[in-house]
């Protein structure tokens, strides 16, 4: 069995130059309206500027979050009033209510882990009270409903396409009524180089140890950094050249079939709503929920698995005690790789790590 670094984010296979460029791109891609950016807090900042959106409004915003998407909502001038929603992830529709008041301009769904929300059910809410839908899908690119490909019905929606395939960064906004900023300056070859590396290290011991000598020891994580807005700018050109190489591969589907592998040992250790993967699904990550999440993270990095430690700090605008079933999630769940160039035997791998 192969001592590789297994990563959570996708790696950059050498082959994938001499592939067939599609003849198509995924949606949102070939939308008139769709604009690129090297991340999607910077769509999402942005956007929320371009939608007239003034200081002081309000958006209903999700407890359970990362940080990046409500530092751009403040960094865009509104107020975040928090929502728990319901054992699902989802928005419960009486919170909302009791939340919203008169500055109150939007709301703010997010599509966990790749699986789709009721993004339907949502528009119409929002319609009914004037309100403006954000669909934020950054980690659910290729996701779909019963309505089609996710990200049809919001007034404004961010996808990461970088979480997707192995290109070092790249993003999309789409706006319903609203003409989408332009951004100057790209990104170079470094990042396309480190994803090239993280393929071979997941199939070579010997290169994964020489990257890891080089790399040092880890980073302390630093949470003001992780949720940083950036300047806004373009994606690396050349990583959405070789992006038109990786889209004729059906990642989503790959991705299913190996959420469906992990499920079909360690479903007992999944938490809702990501215990069943629907067909409309594109994982991100494979979540795991334990009583010791560093344990766990330790011993997979002694096993070269490289899992993400999901959101164990909310953004300061937060009350975190006010949100317990958040914070549960916070201090419980992680993430796994998944992607579709992992083999059946890196899923066994990291199978086995849990077990």
């Amino acid at each position: 069995m192969s001592d590789g670094l297994l990563e959570a984010w996708p790696p950059l296979p050498p082959g994938a130059w001499l592939r067939r460029p599609a003849a198509r791109l995924p949606y949102p891609l070939e939308e008139p309206s769709c604009a690129l950016y090297s991340r999607a807090r910077h769509g999402l900042f942005l956007g929320l500027r371009a939608l007239g959106l003034e200081a002081g409004d309000e958006v209903l915003m999700p407890a359970y979050h990362h940080g990046s998407e409500v530092e751009a909502a403040i960094s865009a001038g509104l107020s975040c009033v928090f929502y728990e929603g319901n054992e699902r992830l989802e928005p419960d529709a009486e919170e909302l209510e009791r939340l919203a008041g008169p500055r109150t301009r939007a709301l703010h769904l997010t599509h966990y882990l790749g699986f789709p929300q009721n993004a339907g059910r949502w528009r119409s809410w929002c319609d009914e009270r004037g309100l403006l839908l954000v669909e934020d899908a950054a980690q659910a690119w290729l996701a779909r409903d019963a309505s089609g490909p996710l990200g049809r019905a919001g007034d404004l929606v961010v996808f990461c396409l970088y979480k997707t395939f192995g290109i070092p960064d790249g993003a999309t906004l789409l706006l319903r009524a609203a003409k989408a900023p332009e951004v100057q300056d790209g990104a170079g070859l470094g990042g396309l180089a480190r994803r090239h590396a993280a393929w071979l290290a997941a199939r070579s011991g010997a290169v994964a140890g020489a990257l890891a000598q080089r790399r040092g020891e880890p980073t302390p994580y630093v949470a003001e950094k992780d949720f940083a807005l950036g300047d806004p700018c373009p994606p690396s050109a050349l990583g959405l050249k070789l992006l038109r190489r990786l889209a004729g591969q059906d990642a989503a589907s790959a991705r299913r079939l190996a959420f469906r592998r992990l499920i079909s040992v360690l479903g007992e250790l999944v938490p809702a709503p990501f215990a069943e993967c629907p067909d409309g699904a594109s994982p991100f990550i494979f979540p795991v929920e334990v009583d010791d999440k560093e344990a766990l993270l330790a011993t997979l990095a002694d096993r070269r698995i490289t899992a993400l430690d999901l959101w164990s700090v909310p953004h300061p605008a937060l009350e975190a005690a006010r949100f317990p079933a958040a914070a549960r999630r916070r201090e419980r769940t992680v993430g796994l790789p998944v992607h579709q160039e992992l083999r059946a035997s890196d899923l066994d791998r990291v199978a086995a790590a849990l077990r």
